[in-house]
């Protein structure tokens, strides 16, 4: 049996002390050695009851009809309400920038319509990011189950914080576990019997209204009095 031979052992050793070396040289040089925290979804901030006065809530998705009149609906409760706009291409492409890939393209539509909306209260209404998310929250419907619906409200979070609004309030409300505030304090959303009644009429009128819509419309004699019979209607509603 060959005896170990100290020279080969202290050419190793140098050998290996370069090679550790080298590789912390090349991690400095690409960033490698920096200490990284990696983002998480936080716990957003809770809607209660002392902020009521002071939030806005944001909401979208359905249509431009719906949208008015649960609008409407929610002020008459003491809400301080707004729909967004209808969304379009500037929405999909702010979707598309900050969202993440192989989402449904109506959550690009949907995130980047609040983005937009938000980066106009910013920009063009001068509002701070503080205003922004103190002031201002957004509610989405959401799931927990496999598919990417049940993830959506996360996707929500990251984009806005890539768009410069971290911190920014999404509340999911979901079929089995309603509007999820684990608080104990008073919760300014009362999803009570006289809410979901209202929010149910409003749905329903917004249904007829759309129906009536599409009925008349192949048969206007004067380009767009269909759409301002529309618009008596909501008001009328309301």
């Amino acid at each position: 049996m060959a005896k170990p031979n100290k020279t080969d052992d202290k050419v190793n050793n140098i050998f290996e002390d370069e090679m550790e070396r080298f590789i912390r040289r090349k991690e400095a040089e690409l960033g490698l050695d920096e200490e990284k925290t990696q983002w998480f979804d936080p716990v957003p901030r809770q809607f209660l009851m002392k902020d009521k006065a002071s939030t806005t809530i944001l909401f979208g998705g359905l249509t431009m009809a719906h949208d008015y009149l649960v609008e409407g609906a929610l002020h008459g409760l003491g809400y301080n309400v707004k729909h967004l706009d209808c969304p379009d291409t500037d929405s999909l492409r702010l979707g598309k920038e900050f969202g993440n890939r192989g989402q449904c393209n109506p959550t690009y539509f949907t995130v980047g319509n609040l983005i937009k909306h938000l980066t106009h209260l910013r920009d063009v209404e001068g509002k701070t990011k503080q205003e922004i998310v103190s002031n201002y929250l957004f509610i989405t419907s959401g799931s927990c189950g496999p598919c990417r619906f049940g993830t959506y409200v996360t996707e929500y979070r990251k984009a806005l914080r890539d768009a410069g609004f971290d911190g920014f309030r999404v509340l999911l409300f979901q079929q089995q576990s309603g509007l999820k505030q684990a608080t104990g304090e008073e919760s300014a959303l009362k999803l009570d019997t006289s809410f979901f009644l209202t929010f149910l009429k409003t749905v329903l009128i917004g249904d007829i209204l759309n129906a009536i819509g599409y009925r008349i419309r192949p048969y206007e004699l004067e380009e767009g009095a269909t759409n301002q019979a529309l618009d008596r209607c909501k008001k009328n509603t309301l």
